[in-house]
């Protein structure tokens, strides 16, 4: 079985995603890692030379390519809940492209890591540097960008979870 983890930007998923890969002896992929390396730039590179719109299908690729390459080695992971053959760490705005939203829904068990808004902002603010979407935003401007993310995206977010933690 694969875990998938997804959530708003500072919810924990690179953190909890590596202690649950300890704890489960799974290997552990964090997608936005992944991805600069597949692609040798960072995150906040891809999105000024290529957009958010380049950036997701990257993200696309590199999700499908994590997928293939797994489930073809391990082609009974899905009917096996039992056990956990990989944890991925996906980043937070994964859930806007739709054809990734079927992916995590056909091919992973889904968990949620809900963050409150409070707490989003507070891990956040001074610290969204490698943030593409709130690179140099701080106070009232991040807290409102945030807002106005989050909400596009929860609907996202609750729809895909197995489970919410």
């Amino acid at each position: 079985m694969i875990i998938s983890l997804i959530g708003f930007m500072g919810a924990g998923k690179t953190t909890l995603g590596k202690e649950l890969g300890k704890s489960l002896g799974a290997p552990v992929i964090d997608l936005d890692e992944y991805i600069e390396e597949y692609e040798g730039k960072k995150i906040s590179e891809i999105f000024s030379e290529s957009s958010e719109a380049g950036f997701r299908q990257i993200e696309l690729n590199c999700f499908e390519n994590i997928l293939e390459e797994h489930i073809s080695e391990n082609p009974d992971t899905l009917e096996d809940f039992t056990r956990c053959t990989l944890v991925i760490s996906l980043g937070g705005g994964i859930v806007t492209t739709p054809e990734c939203r079927d992916l995590i829904s056909r091919f992973t068990y889904c968990v949620y890591l809900k963050c409150d808004l409070d707490t989003i902002f507070s891990r956040l603010d001074g610290n969204t540097d490698n943030r593409a979407l709130l690179a140099g935003q701080q106070g009232e401007s991040l807290r409102s960008s945030i807002e106005r993310i989050f909400a596009e995206r929860e609907g996202y977010y609750l729809s895909l979870a197995n489970k919410i933690i």
